[in-house]
């Protein structure tokens, strides 16, 4: 039984009845912890310990710091665990609602601990570039009236900067937010926000240009090709060249009316092209330049390279003049040269001179060989990859080539007389020399020499010519 209050235990009456005693008040000693001793302890002569060195075990429980206390402290230690983990938290929550409430209050930032804040968490985006290996231009262009809210979500569209946040707040900090200017910037992602918000204040770039350039001696088919490369390979990414080449090749093929009206010296044989008018130059043109427009540039061009007198003769001997200026063109390396093969070419056509009238002109066959090859792939995306002006190979003699149709007229050792069009387009020089051919001379036959200068020895007899033929290792 457990003693409790220091009473006894409640003991049987007479006869095993229990005793009626009343019952003493049950006094909390503290004590109800107490544990009898063992009667083999006391049989084996060991009694209970000394009251003095019992344990007293609430005591123990609640030494040092009352129970308040210690509530108290652990209320604390467990409050400030929580606000810590709360601050960790909640802090880029806060910071970023800082940041865009100044970003839509701008005079907020003069409250250094908001620009501080600010700075701070945007600093990353401010001074690092989107990808400094990346120096691929991106066209900005800056409308009347856009705030540096509106170009910040531009630039971050274009992926040149990470935070549009980051451009306000450095444009206000350096009170750029008045100075971008209107039009075309180009920017890249190697630049940071400062370098880009220079750029952004500073003039625009000139308008894109697309360079194109027709070197002397190609046909319109060739233009074609150099047109079709550009715009599948542009110089600049942001402004490619997008001319309907198609539209340009049909309409430099077959010259509207409109188009030749405003050039009265040009008379076409019915059915002519423009070729050998399309001058080649170099031409920086804007990327959407249109196919007229272009056409128009290059006639342009060709009235102001033509030699003295020139558009002031009569139709047929303008034209007549470009197709001997294409066969020079053609032919000639050398200036020194055009003169005396256009002096060549013109002293053939004369019967006193040349009674068969055979120009024998090489050129002349290798652009009748390539049309046809162009006849049979009209795709003009495959002209790219097509060599040009490949020599015509033969077993027989090149007056028994064949053309087809039309065609047939360009084997001028075949038919006598110039071809029936120019065969390509011939430069200032190759004009001139045709406008004014060395025929004083009265060669009748030339060579190249393969000697490396690309010149040409001319001869007046087919013996000279012989001669020549062995002395520049053509024959034994």
């Amino acid at each position: 039984m457990t003693v409790r209050g220091g009473g006894k235990p409640r003991g049987a009456g007479v006869g095993g009845v229990a005793s009626e005693e009343p019952r003493r008040p049950v006094i909390d000693s503290g004590w109800d912890d107490y544990i009898p001793p063992d009667p083999a302890e006391i049989a084996a002569g060991r009694g209970p310990r000394p009251f003095a060195t019992r344990r007293d075990y609430r005591k123990d429980r609640f030494s040092g710091l009352s129970p308040i206390l210690r509530f108290i402290a652990f209320a604390f230690v467990l409050g400030g665990l929580v606000v810590g983990g709360l601050f960790f938290v909640a802090l880029p929550v806060v910071r970023n609602g800082i940041v865009d409430w100044a970003a839509e209050n701008p005079t907020a930032l003069q409250l250094p601990f908001v620009s501080d804040i600010v700075r701070g968490s945007l600093w990353s985006s401010i001074s690092q570039p989107v990808d400094a290996t990346d120096t691929e231009v991106v066209p900005i262009v800056i409308a009347t009236g856009a705030t540096p809210a509106q170009i910040g979500d531009q630039l971050v569209e274009a992926g040149v900067i990470q935070d549009a946040r980051a451009f306000v707040y450095e444009a206000i900090e350096k009170g750029a937010t008045q100075s971008f200017q209107i039009g075309r910037h180009v920017v890249s992602r190697s630049m940071t926000v400062d370098q880009i918000i220079a750029n952004l204040t500073s003039a625009p770039a000139a308008p894109p240009t697309v360079r194109i350039t027709f070197r002397e001696g190609l046909r319109i088919e060739q233009m074609v090709a150099e047109l079709e490369y550009k715009e599948a390979n542009p110089d600049d990414p942001t402004a490619p060249l997008t001319m309907n080449i198609s539209q340009f090749y049909d309409l430099a093929i077959h010259p509207p009316t409109d188009l030749l009206s405003q050039y009265p010296w040009l008379k076409l044989p019915a059915g002519a092209s423009l070729e050998g008018f399309l001058f080649p130059a170099t031409y920086q043109v804007a990327p959407d330049t249109t196919p007229v427009e272009l056409l128009r540039m290059l006639l342009d061009a060709f009235v102001s390279h033509a030699p003295p007198g020139l558009l002031a003769l009569p139709p047929d001997q303008i034209y007549q003049t470009v197709q001997i200026a294409s066969l020079v063109e053609t032919e000639a390396k050398i200036d020194a040269d055009r003169a005396p093969i256009a002096g060549v070419y013109v002293n053939r056509l004369n019967p006193k001179l040349w009674p068969t009238g055979l120009l024998d002109a090489d050129p002349t066959l290798n652009y009748a060989n390539d049309s046809v090859w162009l006849q049979d792939n009209p795709n003009i995306e495959t002209w790219v990859n097509y060599t040009f002006w490949n020599p015509i190979t033969t077993t027989g003699a090149l007056s028994q080539v064949v053309f087809p149709g039309a065609l047939a007229a360009y084997n001028t050792y075949h038919h006598a007389g110039l071809p029936p069009t120019p065969i390509c387009s011939p430069s200032a020089p190759s004009l001139a020399a045709a406008m004014a051919p060395d025929t004083a001379d009265g060669y009748l036959y030339f060579l190249a020499k393969n000697d490396g200068t690309g010149g040409h020895a001319f001869a007046k007899t087919q013996a000279e010519q012989d001669a020549n033929l062995k002395k520049y290792g053509y024959t034994n």
